[in-house]
């Protein structure tokens, strides 16, 4: 298969970024948004972009040449008849991107790859309304696409081999690692496999075993994360993002409820939206760019949030890694995706220190198990699936 020529649709946050990427790799690349006014603000933000990167030595070439490469349009069908590959970058809404996806597989040539960026709908589903399900894969970047170094490829049920390694081999082109999800469950590989760490800050806190500030001491102080999971929240607008994550994950559901297989995490998840993220967003407490989200940022301006060292005294590492550890050996378990890619995902998209699986050689196995136990024992429902210890932890060898 050959990824000579790439459209990308969506010029807004990562759209941009990725059709960045792909110029400077040397590919023509054709940018497509709805408007103008889109595509000459997109403009404007690779320019500024590139610009930067020349400054610190870090582009080939000149900037101009790069944006020289870029073309737009808001034709749809024009921007896409004679490209090898399409990587779909717009608003996670599975309704929208079927829509889209299906009017590039009228237009683009029979052999072209129909790329989809999400962090976590169903390639599947979305891969549905076209005529060539082997060709379509998941093609999740990292933000900002043109500093963040890893893309993580998600199989359909129908991706083909052949589009999996034509992918594989663009992404190398464009300087990128990757990994691999093999099976198309919510949240794929990477973000499922820290669910685990995720989940637990919140409900936590919900229960009112820790408070926002010792949560994320521990997270930073002893485990050595570059923010805490909800300084994290903050910075990425996420109680917004996870909110309306589920809301579509739930239609999904509705008529393939394969998509999450593991009722736990399901319902682990369902709570903290009920009880913690969905009230945040009702509220407008949606991090920086309201001006308050777990921590107050004036004017919605950055400020780095006072998370004293001293009150990473109050919570164990293990109370939140068990559980993460937990919803990593789930994704080994079921089938998708290596501890070797886990490992790499962490590190190289959220800037963990190390793999989580590294960890157990840090703290005996015994321990871990011991924690989840303690938690399975106190939780009800499906809740205590969520903390029941994976057989890859029961059986592992140190």
């Amino acid at each position: 298969m050959s990824t000579d020529n790439v459209a990308v649709i969506g010029g807004g946050l990562m759209g941009h970024g990725i059709a960045q990427v792909a110029a400077m790799s040397g590919q023509e690349v054709t940018l497509i948004d709805v408007s103008e006014a889109a595509l000459t603000k997109a403009r404007q933000k690779m320019a500024d972009s590139l610009g930067r990167l020349a400054e610190k030595g870090r582009l080939q070439g000149r900037p101009e040449d790069v944006l020289g490469r870029i073309s737009t349009t808001t034709n749809l069908a024009d921007g896409v008849h004679n490209v090898d590959c399409v990587i779909e970058a717009v608003f996670e809404d599975i309704n929208l991107k079927q829509l889209i996806l299906g009017e590039v597989d009228a237009h683009a040539p029979g052999h072209a790859i129909l790329a989809t960026n999400t962090s976590g709908l169903s390639i599947t589903v979305i891969a549905e309304v076209t005529r060539r399900q082997e060709n379509v894969i998941g093609m999740h970047w990292m933000n900002p696409p043109q500093l963040m170094r890893l893309v993580e490829l998600v199989r359909g049920k129908h991706t083909s081999d052949e589009t999996l390694q034509a992918t594989l081999g663009l992404c190398h082109k464009y300087g990128k690692e990757t990994v691999i999800a093999e099976r198309d469950v919510w949240f794929f590989l990477a973000a499922r496999a820290r669910m685990g760490w995720t989940l637990e800050c919140a409900l936590m806190y919900l229960r009112g075993e820790a408070g926002v500030r010792e949560i994320d001491a521990a997270g930073k102080h002893k485990v050595g994360l570059p923010m805490g999971e909800f300084e994290l929240a903050d910075f990425l607008g996420a109680v917004d993002i996870r909110t309306d994550g589920l809301k579509s994950a739930e239609q999904i559901l509705k008529g393939h409820p394969d998509f999450e297989p593991w009722p736990g995490l399901l319902e682990a998840y369902r709570q903290v939206v009920a009880g913690l993220w969905g009230p945040m967003k009702e509220k407008g407490l949606s991090g920086i760019k309201t001006g308050k989200g777990f921590y107050d940022y004036p004017g919605g301006k950055y400020i780095k949030p006072e998370i004293p060292r001293e009150l990473a005294e109050k919570v164990h590492p293990l109370q939140l890694l068990a559980p993460g550890l937990n919803s990593a050996a789930w994704c080994v378990s079921n089938g998708v995706g290596s501890i070797a890619d886990i490992n790499k995902a962490l590190r190289l998209a959220y800037g963990w220190p190390k793999g989580i699986f590294e960890f157990l050689g840090e703290y005996d196995i015994k321990d871990v198990l011991a924690t989840l136990k303690a938690k399975e024992a106190k939780s009800t429902g499906l809740l205590r699936e969520f903390y029941r210890p994976d057989p890859l932890l029961v059986n592992w060898k140190t």
